[in-house]
Parts: structure tokens; C-alpha cells; sequence
């Protein structure tokens, strides 16, 4: 997806053809990040070609917006609705999390207190994107497995990246990786002043550990993932910005 990017985010103006035709599968979440890069290159024409039919099924039952607003009912709740949202809207990316993803029936158990704090986690991470990236939108999408009792979810800005915002705050020549491992760990932020932040990973990373769950950060070069309490992180050759 990365490599993707990079190709169309200088083209204007253009027809941009997106061929799945060697795509066996394409994870509902990722419609996230999809959603992202046509947005950055939103002067141009995008045609999705040679779709296959279930590919195709997943995308309506998300309402990607690609398809006009032709959706498919998501009888069986195997995906998380795809959502562009304005930063300034976190009102109602509020009540989107709450009603699509903290209400699926496949959520871990939780308290009325930790899903409070869970919601409360993800809206600070949303409002990084206004705050930090200096971006207009945020994308979101999520799709379920039930075969491996799995959730995915994503959330995609296309603002400054995390490396940007650490060199500028640190004055140090960090690496994505880097920069990311600085950003998830415990009460950091680059925010100025008396605003809270730096909250965001911390409570995520604790529930996903209890729930041998996973998360996953690329930003910039950068890729960073923890599974239960093993984490490792790399430096790409694409970049995400």
C-alpha cells in the first residue's frame, strides 16, 4: 500500500486504474489505508478494475464510499463500517465507535469503566491526527473472522508523520522506527504547554495484551507492532508521507 502511494501522490489529474485482478484477497481494514491514498491524490479519476465478486461483497457491506453509497447488508457483523471523518467531527466519530466497533458482538467482555477508557484511548488517538498530522480527515474501517475469533481495525490520517513531529519537538534526526518506539511508550507527547496527551497506546497496549490481541504503527518509514508483550519495529523502504 505503501508503494502505492508513493506512485499516485504526485499525479493530478489523471485516471489512476487500481487492478485487483492478481489480488486473491484484500482485508476489509485495509479499505482504511485504501481510502487514505485516494484521498491524497484526490484531483484524479481512481478506477478500481477486475474486482472479484466476494472482494466486492466485503466492499459494499463496509459502504466504501468508491461504490457511490451502494451497499450490502452485513447480516452476519463480519466488518466494522468504513468511515472518512473530518478531524473536527469527534463528536461523531464518537458515537461511530461506540455504535460499529466497542458495540460488535465479537468485542472482548469488558466493564461499562474500561470501555469508557478503551473509547477514550482511540478518541485521543483520532485527536492526534488534528492535532499532530495537521490533517483534514481521518479513515477507518474493521472486519471480523469468525473462524479465527479475530478483529481487525484500522485508523489512517495522512497528516505529518510521527517522525516529523518527534524531530521537531526532540530536535533529533530520529528514524521512523524510532520515532514510533518513542510515541508508544508511557506518557510521551509532543504536545506544548499544559495539554494532556501521551495517553493514547497505553491503555490499547494493555487490553490487547490481556486479550492476545496485536497492534500495529507504520508511519513514515517506520513499522512498529506488539504481540501480548513482544514488540519489534523496522525501518521501511516505502514510506508512509
Amino acid at each position: 500500500m505503501a508503494g502505492i502511494y508513493q506512485q499516485v501522490k504526485s499525479c493530478q489529474f489523471e485516471t489512476v486504474q487500481l487492478d485487483f485482478q492478481k489480488t486473491t484477497w484484500f482485508e476489509a481494514n485495509m479499505l482504511a489505508m485504501l481510502g487514505a491514498v485516494m484521498e491524497s491524490a484526490w484531483t484524479n479519476e481512481f478506477r478500481i478494475v477486475n474486482l472479484g465478486p466476494e472482494q466486492e461483497r466485503i466492499f459494499k457491506k463496509t459502504r466504501y464510499s468508491y461504490f457511490g453509497g451502494e451497499s450490502l447488508p452485513d447480516r452476519y457483523q463480519t466488518t466494522v463500517e468504513y468511515r472518512k471523518s473530518k478531524v473536527s467531527e469527534i463528536g461523531s466519530f464518537e458515537k461511530y465507535l461506540e455504535n460499529k466497533l466497542l458495540a460488535h458482538l465479537e468485542m472482548p467482555s469488558m466493564s461499562a469503566l474500561l470501555r469508557k477508557k478503551i473509547k477514550e484511548s482511540i478518541l485521543e488517538i483520532f485527536n492526534n491526527a488534528k492535532m499532530h498530522g495537521n490533517c483534514e480527515f481521518v479513515f477507518s474501517c474493521g472486519q471480523y473472522y469468525p473462524k479465527k475469533g479475530r478483529l481487525d481495525f484500522t485508523i489512517v490520517d495522512i497528516g505529518n508523520t510521527i517522525r516529523k513531529n518527534v524531530r521537531d519537538y526532540s530536535g533529533r534526526d530520529v528514524s521512523g522506527k524510532k520515532a514510533i518506539e518513542w510515541a508508544v511508550s508511557e506518557c510521551t507527547t509532543t504536545r506544548k504547554g499544559n495539554i494532556p496527551g501521551g495517553l493514547g497506546f497505553t491503555l490499547i497496549r494493555e487490553f490487547l495484551r490481556k486479550n492476545s490481541g496485536k497492534i500495529q504503527v507504520a508511519s513514515a518509514n517506520g513499522y512498529w507492532y506488539e504481540k501480548e508483550f513482544n514488540s519489534n519495529s523496522e525501518d521501511l523502504s516505502d514510506f508512509f508521507g
